[in-house]
């Protein structure tokens, strides 16, 4: 799935698109208010890997997802009080609304990445080719989303400051998440993304990292397995549909 770095790089992109189109600078402006709120919502479903609440209920979909089922519509409907509205509180709105486009990239990356270049392409081998496949694209396009991201990313993140955004985790899980996250932002950190795919496909973390750099063994290992323009072009649409639904989510009317 879509590392940490991939949404907070996704979070930028619909910045940048919404501040690049010609019309009502509301949704601007609430976001620049708000952007340590969203820099956390886009970040925060995946606050499973720390606690013991289940992905399921973390994510609202269960893999694969049932066709034409959209995570951050279950999201609401499970928790109306999370509808945007008078009584919502900008910061946890924009949260909210940054929240469900983590699921939405999440979905994309299952049904439009995952689902046919993966799951349906026997030409990359058994389930653990495939798997290695999938690890090494992923933490290649973590690092280049992380070289992406502006130097205020990190003091962005710091400032967020839930307070009871979501009726199903406390603030302190949202909080040590964060802070996760922060530590590995700072100059010179080793993010963990390297570590824990290294791991798994029984290398060191240098060795994994020299190899990400090398444009032989990326061809070897995704470049000439994968379409990885076309991976790159749905993550790009996964930010268009984003602008869309964060629009229609802050401003029903």
């Amino acid at each position: 799935m879509p590392t940490p770095f991939m949404h907070l790089h996704t979070a930028e992109q619909i910045r940048s698109t919404i501040a690049a189109q010609n019309g009502d600078g509301r949704l601007l402006a609430q976001l620049d208010a708000c952007w340590p709120a969203f820099y956390l919502g886009s970040v925060a479903p995946d606050i499973n890997a720390i606690c013991e609440i289940t992905r399921f209920a973390t994510h609202f979909y269960r893999t694969p997802p049932p066709p034409g089922e959209q995570a951050y519509d279950v999201m609401l409907a499970q928790y109306p009080e999370l509808a945007c509205g008078p009584d919502l509180a900008a910061n946890r709105a924009v949260f909210v609304a940054a929240y469900r486009a983590h699921l939405l990239l999440d979905l994309v990356w299952l049904r439009q990445i995952v689902d046919p270049f993966f799951f349906h392409a026997d030409h990359l081998g058994d389930r653990k080719q495939r798997q290695l496949t999938h690890f090494i694209l992923l933490t290649w396009l973590d690092g280049l989303a992380l070289a992406a991201l502006p130097d205020t990313a990190v003091t962005t993140l710091s400032h967020a400051v839930p307070q009871q955004w979501l009726p199903f985790a406390p603030d302190e899980t949202l909080v040590s998440w964060r802070d996760i996250i922060v530590d590995q932002l700072q100059p010179e950190a080793l993010p963990r993304t390297v570590e824990i795919y290294a791991n798994r496909i029984g290398v060191s973390p240098e060795t994994f990292a020299a190899n990400l750099q090398d444009d032989a063994w990326m061809a070897e290992h995704v470049f000439g397995k994968i379409p990885v323009d076309q991976v790159q072009a749905h993550l790009t649409t996964a930010v268009t549909r984003s602008v869309e639904l964060i629009r229609k989510y802050l401003y029903p009317t």
